[in-house]
């Protein structure tokens, strides 16, 4: 059974990954179209969440809870450290 003709013209907007305020959504890795930053990503069991840390947290690195019960306080907290131990 086909989809009604209203519903097909709806559908996108209903979905998160067509909304213009998601605009990290799947990026992973990819500059941030708003300031050029890198997205970072959150990874929980099978989900994964990206952001941008400089225009959503100001430049505050979110806990992966994997990977920051593994590295304690050796994780970075801001921007800057995680730059930091990039260059290490």
């Amino acid at each position: 059974m086909a989809a009604p003709l209203s519903l097909i013209h709806i559908f996108p907007e209903k979905v998160t990954a067509f909304r213009k305020d998601m605009a990290v959504h799947g990026r992973f890795g990819e500059p941030c179209p708003r300031c050029g930053d890198k997205v970072l990503r959150i990874r929980y069991a099978d989900k994964e969440t990206n952001y941008c840390a400089r225009c959503q947290t100001g430049g505050k690195v979110l806990a992966d809870r994997s990977l920051s019960r593994l590295l304690g306080s050796d994780w970075p907290r801001t921007l800057e450290e995680l730059e930091a131990l990039k260059r290490r």
